[in-house]
């Protein structure tokens, strides 16, 4: 059976999230913004309250034909649900590895994660997703991909790949930061006007 394994790509769409996410945590912190819990508490309150019924409303507009419940069926095969918590705290923990400053705001990120990248948020936009890059019978081939032992090893492990990728990718690029910098001061002094340009 040729089956398409497209859907792996999601996973990269995660952990860029994810980093995106935790890079708008560092800028944050990075500000020095002075405590206010109780005003943070009442405000996550209400956010959480909002983005449920904003979910709910989502999920709810959703159609349930044929197509739909397919999709619905290839995310429970590949256990979408727990692999993106087990991404979101594979790339939280990887980003105060690399910024421990963070760490005493752990929960917080991890809460914020957990929130806005969860399953049940992503769900009905996933479903649209899904429903226009692939027919009906090319989602039921790749469900039925999915449901055997390569297939669930291959989401097994999806999270981990993901996760080690983005921190070689990280790796590589601060190993050669120093070559980065050199060509973009070589790049400004070559858009300088000629009499400022250095002899």
């Amino acid at each position: 059976m040729k089956v398409c394994l497209r859907p792996a790509i999601l996973f990269g769409f995660m952990s860029a999230t994810c980093l995106a996410a935790l890079a708008a945590g560092g800028q944050v912190y990075a500000q020095e913004t002075p405590p206010v819990a109780e005003a943070v508490k009442t405000d996550s309150a209400a956010s959480e309250e909002a983005a449920n019924e904003t979910a709910a409303s989502e999920e709810a507009e959703v159609e349930q034909d044929s197509h739909t419940l397919a999709v619905e069926a290839l995310l429970e095969a590949m256990n979408l649900k727990d692999t993106t918590e087990q991404m979101v705290d594979q790339m939280l923990s990887m980003q105060i590895q690399q910024q421990p400053q963070m760490a005493a705001f752990k929960d917080v990120m991890q809460a914020f994660l957990h929130k806005h990248l969860s399953f049940q948020s992503l769900k009905p936009e996933l479903v649209k997703l899904y429903k226009n890059e692939f027919t009906e019978p090319e989602i039921k081939e790749l469900t039925a991909f999915y449901s055997t032992p390569v297939g669930k090893k291959a989401i097994e492990k999806l999270p981990t790949l993901s996760a080690a990728g983005a921190q070689i990718g990280m790796q590589r690029v601060q190993a050669n930061m120093g070559e980065l910098q050199q060509a973009i001061l070589k790049r400004q002094a070559e858009l300088q006007p000629k009499e400022l340009q250095p002899k």
